[in-house]
């Protein structure tokens, strides 16, 4: 592989996992990837050699020696398009794509229901190099899944509790992680040390806040099913290939990070008002997050189904 291609995507985890969609095309297309995005996201390709990956804090993204290591690409991808790379272009030339966002219809979607149309990043970020039908791998190597393997078995069913703003977490998680293990069902709970907090008197193997976030993604790969929010910790559970259980508040599948059919089960209420923003920031107007009163039960036969 001659040719170089720069995929930037700075952030989030759950965006920059999704982006990892795009090496196998790259390299059948015989680019070899290189991944820039900001601090710590980069460490979930610790174990993956088949990318590089250019690790930066915010504060170094348009500093001298930043900038020169990101010169001399082949192809750049941009799949953050924002302020910050429309910048970054003005600073590197070369040849540039960037990913349909549908920034303005996403944003209408949640005032008006027509928006409310099917999409899914995953194909826009394909889309920017005439690929479809890949999903987002990342790989872990035998040795970490070993260990991981040695500790906790792998008859177990991961639940992620957490989510950065309070519309997208689903309050009946405790609820669930009980009635799995009246199930005979062993729950494995993964955060971080927010989300332990969360997690207080939960049954299970409580590792939130105790993980490298490659070590997340080796627990979450060796569990046999994954139940969580609209966040993040969901993508990992696509990325390493394990059925997940995708829970919505105040966010919705046309906004484009929602599971695929193979991929698991989507609960959705799909209210009138859902989604009431484009990330679930902010508190309900309504003040009953009704979109998050699902039954504890359903979510607990949907995991069920999975692994049964």
């Amino acid at each position: 592989m001659d040719k170089k291609a720069l995929v930037v995507r700075l952030s989030s985890l759950g965006d920059v996992v999704l982006s990892s969609c795009i090496i196998e095309p790259l390299r059948d297309m015989g680019y070899h990837p290189h991944l820039l995005t900001f601090e710590p996201y980069g460490e979930i390709f610790e174990d993956d050699r088949r990318i590089n990956v250019i690790q930066v804090k915010k504060e170094e993204l348009f500093q001298e020696n930043t900038i020169k290591k990101l010169e001399g690409f082949d192809l750049y991808l941009d799949l953050q398009k924002n302020l910050k790379t429309i910048f970054l272009r003005l600073f590197i030339r070369g040849s540039w794509k960037s990913y349909n966002k549908q920034s303005i219809r996403r944003r209408l979607a949640v005032y008006i229901k027509a928006f409310r149309k099917p999409y899914h990043v995953i194909d826009a970020y394909l889309e920017t190099i005439g690929h479809k039908g890949f999903r987002p791998n990342i790989e872990i190597s035998e040795e970490r899944l070993r260990v991981w393997k040695e500790k906790l078995g792998n008859n177990f069913v991961c639940i992620a509790p957490g989510a950065r703003y309070k519309k997208k977490r689903y309050p009946y998680f405790k609820q669930v992680a009980d009635l799995l293990e009246k199930e005979g069902v062993k729950v494995v709970l993964v955060g971080d040390t927010k989300d332990r907090l969360l997690t207080e008197g939960f049954e299970g193997v409580n590792l939130c806040g105790e993980l490298s976030l490659v070590d997340t993604l080796a627990v979450i790969k060796l569990a046999r099913a994954f139940v969580g929010n609209d966040s993040g910790l969901l993508h990992v559970a696509r990325a390493v290939g394990t059925k997940a259980v995708q829970i919505y508040g105040g966010t919705h599948p046309t906004l484009g990070f929602s599971l695929y059919p193979d991929e698991g089960i989507v609960l959705l209420k799909n209210l009138e008002c859902q989604p009431c923003d484009p990330h679930g920031k902010g508190h309900c107007k309504l003040k009953t997050y009704e979109c998050l009163q699902i039954h504890p039960q359903t979510v607990t036969s949907a995991v069920l189904t999975l692994i049964r």
